[in-house]
C-alpha cells in the first residue's frame, strides 16, 4: 500500500475506541467528502490494536457505479455503491500518526485533523515539524554486518541486494551497485571492493539500501521473499501488516530503524 503520510508532534494520549468516538470520526469523514467530492454519504470506522499501535480503518461510500452483469441468463445493469479506504495507524508511544489515503494531497491534513479531534480529543491539530528521525545506513556498508531477527519471527535470512552511494563532494553524483545475493550473499560487497580500487569511496555516503528477507510465514508453504528498500533519511518501503512489523522489529534490533536526534530524544515526554 503506497500513499502513506506521517505526522509527528502529537501528544502521548490514549486513542479513544468507544462507539461515540468512532461515530464522530465517521461523521467528520462523511461530511468532508460529501462537501468536497460529492461522495461519502455513509462511512464506517473499525478499530484494531496490534502491539503498541492503534489502527483505524474507515470506509466512506464512494461514487455510485453500475455493474454490467448476466444474472440468471438475463443481461442487466446493477447499481453498485463501493467504498474507499482511509487508514490511520497511531502510535501513542511515539506521538505519531500514519495516514494512508489514495486521493488528493489537499485532503491529508483535514483527515489528520479529524482523527485528532474525534480520537485524540484535541482542540486542534498540533503543528507538524520536519521529521528529524534518521536511518543509520553506515553499518550496512561493512561486509561483516549482521541483521538480528527475533527468535520465532520466521525471518530466515536477510541479504543486501543493492547499495546506492551519494557523493559528499558533488551534489547529485551517485553510484548504484546491485547484485544477486541468492548465489553469493556477499556479491554486492565484492562489487563495492572492485569499485573502491578506482574511486575514493570515503567521499561517498550510503543513502539507499535494498534488502531481500526470506521469511517463513506458513510451515506448509515455501518461504516468502520480501524486498525492503530504505532511503536516507527516513523512508522505508515496509508498512504495518503483521509480517512487515516483524521486519521493522528486526531493523530496530539491528540498529537500523530511525532514531530521533539525541537532543530531541532527551526532551521527549514519557509515553
Amino acid at each position: 500500500m503506497p500513499y502513506w503520510r506521517k505526522r509527528k508532534n502529537l501528544p502521548h494520549v490514549p486513542a479513544a475506541v468507544d462507539d461515540a468516538s468512532l461515530q464522530h470520526l465517521a461523521g467528520l469523514i462523511r461530511t468532508y467528502f460529501h462537501q468536497t467530492d460529492g461522495r461519502g454519504n455513509n462511512c464506517f470506522v473499525e478499530p484494531f490494536r496490534r502491539g503498541e499501535l492503534d489502527y483505524f480503518f474507515a470506509y466512506p461510500e464512494d461514487y455510485s457505479q453500475q455493474a454490467i452483469e448476466w444474472v440468471d441468463g438475463k443481461f442487466d445493469r446493477r447499481p453498485h455503491n463501493p467504498a474507499f479506504e482511509v487508514i490511520y495507524v497511531y502510535s501513542r508511544k511515539d506521538g505519531s500518526l500514519d495516514l494512508n489515503f489514495r486521493g488528493t494531497y489537499k485532503a491529508i491534513e483535514p483527515l489528520q485533523g479529524m482523527f485528532a479531534t474525534a480520537i485524540l480529543k484535541l482542540p486542534h491539530l498540533p503543528p507538524d515539524p520536519k521529521d528529524g528521525r534518521i536511518y543509520d545506513l553506515s553499518p550496512i556498508r561493512q561486509k561483516s554486518f549482521q541483521f538480528v531477527p527475533a527468535v520465532g519471527s520466521g525471518i530466515r535470512d536477510v541479504m543486501v541486494k543493492k547499495l546506492r552511494l551519494s557523493s559528499k563532494v558533488k551534489k547529485g553524483d551517485r553510484i548504484t551497485l546491485e547484485a544477486d545475493p541468492s548465489t553469493d550473499p556477499d556479491s554486492v560487497y565484492d562489487l563495492l571492493d572492485k569499485i573502491g580500487k578506482s574511486i575514493p569511496l570515503h567521499l561517498y555516503n550510503i543513502n539507499q539500501v535494498e534488502l531481500t528477507a526470506t521469511v517463513v510465514v506458513d510451515a506448509n508453504a515455501p518461504p516468502k521473499v520480501v524486498t525492503i528498500r530504505i532511503t536516507h533519511p527516513n523512508s522505508c518501503s515496509l508498512k504495518y501488516d503483521e509480517l512487515d512489523l516483524k521486519l521493522r522489529a528486526m531493523l530496530n534490533a539491528s540498529g537500523i530503524e530511525p532514531k530521533e536526534p539525541a537532543s530531541e530524544a532527551a526532551g521527549s515526554p514519557e509515553a
